[in-house]
This record gives structure tokens, sequence and C-alpha cells, in this order.
């Protein structure tokens, strides 16, 4: 099972209704991955498989974590964007 962290800078609204789309996505692709949300601070202990932030979080993490795989998304509404992005991940 793969996991992924979803995240935003308070760990509140942003990251938990991008948490329900991740959620979706990988239900209706069949891909077993294990979702879990939290504020930046949680970023750091994430040993998981890919972390998930808007895009201006995500150039941040990109640079202060550079050995963690980091997904950012433009729209977090947009489903297939998120698939599109965690595709390669999920499917090798």
């Amino acid at each position: 099972m793969a996991s992924a962290l979803v995240t935003c800078r308070n760990g509140m609204g942003t990251s938990t209704m991008m948490t329900v789309q991740v959620r979706n996505v990988a239900s209706k692709n069949g891909w077993d991955l294990d979702v879990s949300h939290s504020s930046l601070d949680g970023v750091g202990s994430f040993n998981g498989d890919v972390v998930i932030a808007l895009n201006d979080v995500a150039d941040d993490l990109k640079k202060e974590y550079p050995n963690k795989k980091v997904i950012g998304i433009t729209n977090m509404m947009d489903a297939n964007e998120i698939e599109e992005k965690l595709k390669p991940i999920m499917e090798g």
C-alpha cells in the first residue's frame, strides 16, 4: 500500500478538502493509497510515498525537503489534475 500526506499551511480546510478529492481519485482508479492530512509541521516526520499540496506550498516543500516526492496541485477540485499527477507514482 502506498501512502500520501496532503498538507496545507494550517492543516485545516484546504488539506481536508483535498484529502477527500485524493481519496476519491484513488478509489475510482482502484489504487491502494492510504491518505492522511496535516499542517506543514507533519511533513518532516512523514516517511510515505508522496506529499501533496497546492503549488505555492509544494514549491516551498520541494526546497525544504529535497529528498521527498512532492506533488503540486493547481486546482484541488480538479480530479483529472490529481489523477494525472498521481498516476506515475501509483502505476509506476
